[in-house]
């Protein structure tokens, strides 16, 4: 299957309205961001996490005057995107994405699978989203 031209471009533009979304969220206090998206047929989630004065923060511990709530869901709701970038590309929709951006240097990673691992694995998205978190603590 060839890929359409110009789905690289509209991916890493979807990447980066995550980044602008997160960084809204933590009103740009944020000196690396990470997002968090895991989507099924039946399954979405979202979360993001953040290293503010060194110390990495759950988007609940962010000092911000924005609703989680409403970044939570925006988030979500974000990954209809995806799904109608994927299909209009005609190219496999990833299960997961993990973004990483440093706001020094402005570069951003994202480690894309396109693996269900909640039926194999018998993890939930939210278990693989806190060892990550873990993961960064300690590093």
């Amino acid at each position: 299957m060839t890929m359409k031209q110009g789905y690289e471009d509209v991916f890493s533009e979807l990447q980066s309205d995550y980044i602008s979304l997160c960084l809204e969220y933590a009103e740009n206090k944020a000196e690396e961001v990470f997002a968090y998206l895991y989507r099924t047929e039946t399954m979405r989630m979202f979360n993001a996490f953040f290293r503010v004065d060194g110390r990495i923060l759950a988007a609940s511990q962010v000092d911000t005057s924005c609703s989680e709530d409403e970044f939570m869901e925006v988030g979500r709701d974000d990954i209809s995107k995806l799904e109608e970038i994927c299909r209009e590309y005609d190219t496999a929709t990833p299960n997961e994405l993990k973004i990483h951006y440093d706001a020094k240097t402005r570069k951003y990673d994202a480690l894309v699978s396109y693996e269900d691992y909640s039926v194999k694995d018998k993890v939930t998205p939210f278990q693989v989203f806190m060892k990550w978190l873990k993961e960064e603590k300690e590093k």
